[in-house]
């Protein structure tokens, strides 16, 4: 059973343990380059979990894909990146889908108005995803700015939020109770 949630930042481990996982193809793409184990660790460590939120989705209590959402609002007043990775066994099967919808709508509630992405210009998966959520395409190179326009938010998308939210911590609560029948 999968499970689509928010992260803790006492789950920082697993997110880097997701990321280490992926082959040099989907890390290539995930990072727009080429990087090493270290460059990961160090990325992982570095996570300001007051700027970034980071989704989900636990596969047999095991986190296989994440979206990566960073606002600084500084920086950015009024945006946020998102960054995606899904790892080979969850592709083409409507989780990257998932995962970009719950965080434009995470970005929307906080009253984020345009998020940004990158990818590479071959990146078909992530082309095609963003034209499904009403996404722009810049190219630059060897890459796409990908922008993404954002509705405010409405009394429906804060809701559906928190019922998101609850619905994840249950069925992290579920994940986790065959171990703890286990146990007893």
């Amino acid at each position: 059973m999968s499970a689509i949630r928010k992260l803790l930042p006492a789950e920082r481990g697993q997110y880097q343990a997701h990321l280490l996982r992926l082959d040099a193809a989907d890390r290539y793409a995930r990072f727009t380059g080429t990087v090493s184990d270290a460059t990961i660790v160090k990325h992982c460590e570095s996570l300001d979990w007051t700027r970034t939120t980071l989704v989900g989705v636990f596969d047999r209590g095991e986190l296989r894909g994440a979206v990566e959402l960073c606002f600084d609002r500084l920086l950015w007043p009024g945006a946020a990146e998102l960054a995606i990775s899904v790892e080979k066994g969850l592709q083409g099967r409507r989780v990257g889908s998932t995962l970009v919808r719950r965080s434009l709508s995470i970005a929307a509630n906080r009253g984020i108005r345009r998020v940004h992405m990158m990818c590479l210009a071959d990146n078909t998966r992530m082309r095609a995803l963003s034209r499904r959520f009403g996404g722009t395409m810049e190219r630059e190179g060897g890459e796409f700015a990908i922008t993404f326009d954002l509705p405010r938010p409405s009394q429906f998308s804060l809701a559906l939020e928190a019922f998101e939210d609850g619905a994840g911590a249950m069925n992290a609560v579920l994940d986790g109770l065959p171990a703890l029948l286990k146990a007893a």
